[in-house]
């Protein structure tokens, strides 16, 4: 399935410990695409569109983690509050898609062993940092 949809960023985050997830999730295949991808049934996207921010051991407030990546004033306290009613309060790292409206909806699969889906949101590039 293609995802790609202009000003969406879709987001997944994950509570557990980054160095306890093993390399071989982020390696990717001859298709270019890694165990992550595989797993929500993408198919392809443009690595230029990721951005990933997290902390090395533990888990941070979700604003700590979200705050610094680009353009999250537009979209931020959405995914915070989103990933507080998912029942987190605390997260260890993101994976932000954008350009990318993921639907899990179609694909039935809103996580796997490592990272949960949150959701789409819009998003504005002339935003700025989250606060």
């Amino acid at each position: 399935m293609n995802f790609e949809k202009e000003g969406i960023v879709s987001v997944w985050y994950s509570t557990a410990d980054y160095a306890s997830i093993p390399d071989s999730y982020f390696e990717e295949d001859e298709q270019g695409l890694d165990q992550w991808a595989k797993n929500y049934q993408i198919i392809s996207y443009d690595p230029e569109n990721m951005e990933t921010n997290g902390c090395e051991t533990g888990c941070a407030p979700t604003k700590d983690i979200i705050g610094p990546c680009s353009w999250s004033g537009s979209y931020g306290e959405a995914v915070i509050k989103k990933i507080e009613k998912i029942g987190d309060k605390k997260i260890s790292w993101l994976i932000l898609l954008f350009d990318f409206e993921y639907r899990a909806k179609k694909t039935h699969i809103f996580q796997d062993e490592y990272v949960n889906f949150v959701g789409c949101f819009p998003f504005d590039i002339d935003a700025n940092q989250l606060d």
